[in-house]
C-alpha cells in the first residue's frame, strides 16, 4: 500500500524543486527525505524524478503520480476541514505569508482584529515574496499566502484556491518640490526625462515599470537601485530621482510633506489574492482569517478615479 507521507514528499518536491528545500520544509534531514523517496520509487517500480543540475525534475511517471495524489490530498484536506467545522471553535495555529507592502499594512490590521476576537488563535507570520509564498502554500508550509497577480500561478493552479482580497494602484513618488508635484495625475510619457530609482533585483516589478515606460516611447534612465523600499524613498527625498511604486507601500510617504504621491494615468493596477490549499478555507480558523481580511482590506484598497 502506498504511504501517504511519501506521496506528500514527492508532491513537495514537484513544487520546491530540490530535496534540500523539501527537507527544510518538513523538518527532516536530506538523507531521510532521499531514503523515503527511494522507497516510494521501489514501491512504484519506476523512476519518479531525475537530477538536473542543482535541482531535480519529475519524470512523466512522477508527474502523473503527483497529479493523482493531489486528488487524494484534496480529499484529506476536505475531511480535516469538515472535522474542524464540526468542532466549531476558532482556535489553533494559522500560518500566513505576505510580501512587503501587504506585510506593513493589511497584516498588522488583520492580526489586531483577530487577536481581539479570537484569543485562542495561534497566528504565525513570515514575509515572503509572491512567488515564494505560492510555493509555500502549495507545499503546506503556510496556510494562507497573500500574493499578487504579477506572477504566473498556472503551474500550481490545480493545488490552490485563490480568493480576491483587494486591488492596489501604482503612483509616481517625487520630492514635493518637483515640477510635477501639484498635478492630479501624471502620464508615463511625462517622466521620460527623469532620473529613476527602480529595484533591479525585483524582476517582475522592474519589468512592469520598464514596459510601461517603453509603451510611452522611452527607456527609463535608472540611476539608483535599492532593494530596501525605505532606501528608495530616501533617494527620492533628495529630489534627484523619482520612482513608481504600489500605493500600499506609500502610506507613510503620502503623509510626509517632503513627498508628492500622484497616480499614474492610465491606471496601473495589481490585484492581491489569498492563496491556500483547496478546501482549507472551510476550517473555522482559516475562515476567520479570510473574514478579517475582508474587513480590513477596504481601509487600504485603491479607489483612484482619474479625470477623463
Amino acid at each position: 500500500m502506498l504511504n501517504l507521507s511519501r506521496l506528500h514528499l514527492l508532491s513537495e518536491l514537484s513544487v520546491l524543486g530540490t530535496i534540500g528545500k523539501v527537507a527544510e520544509a518538513v523538518n527532516l534531514t536530506r538523507p531521510a527525505v532521499s531514503q523515503q523517496l527511494n522507497i516510494l520509487e521501489q514501491e512504484i517500480g519506476t523512476a519518479l524524478f531525475e537530477r538536473t543540475g542543482r535541482g531535480v525534475r519529475l519524470t512523466v511517471a512522477g508527474e502523473g503520480l503527483v497529479a493523482r495524489a493531489g486528488k487524494l490530498f484534496d480529499l484529506v484536506s476536505e475531511i480535516e476541514s469538515d472535522l474542524a467545522s464540526a468542532r466549531g471553535s476558532v482556535a489553533g495555529e494559522v500560518r500566513i505569508s505576505a510580501f512587503g507592502s501587504v506585510a506593513t499594512t493589511l497584516i498588522p490590521a488583520m492580526f489586531s482584529l483577530l487577536l481581539a476576537e479570537y484569543p485562542n488563535l495561534d497566528l504565525r507570520f513570515e514575509e515572503l515574496e509572491p512567488g515564494d509564498g505560492l510555493k509555500a502554500a502549495a507545499a503546506k508550509q503556510v496556510d494562507i499566502a497573500l500574493v499578487d497577480d504579477s506572477i504566473s500561478a498556472e503551474a500550481l493552479a490545480s493545488m490552490l484556491y485563490f480568493r480576491p482580497v483587494c486591488e492596489d494602484h501604482f503612483a509616481v513618488v517625487m520630492s514635493s518640490s518637483h515640477r510635477l508635484a501639484e498635478q492630479q495625475w501624471i502620464g508615463m510619457d511625462q517622466l521620460a526625462a527623469e532620473n529613476w530609482a527602480i529595484n533591479k533585483t525585483a524582476q517582475t516589478y522592474k519589468g512592469q515599470i520598464v514596459s510601461a515606460c517603453n509603451e510611452a516611447g522611452y527607456s527609463p534612465r535608472v540611476v539608483a537601485s535599492c532593494r530596501n523600499m525605505a532606501a528608495t524613498l530616501e533617494m527620492v527625498r533628495t529630489g534627484y530621482v523619482i520612482t513608481v511604486l504600489p500605493a500600499l507601500a506609500l502610506r507613510s510617504a503620502s503623509a510626509d510633506p517632503n513627498f508628492s504621491v500622484v497616480p499614474v494615468k492610465p491606471l496601473m493596477v495589481r490585484r492581491i489574492f489569498g492563496a491556500m490549499v483547496q478546501g482549507t478555507y472551510r476550517r473555522p480558523a482559516i475562515a476567520a482569517v479570510l473574514k478579517a481580511l475582508d474587513t480590513v482590506a477596504p481601509q487600504f484598497a485603491s479607489r483612484e478615479e482619474l479625470p477623463s
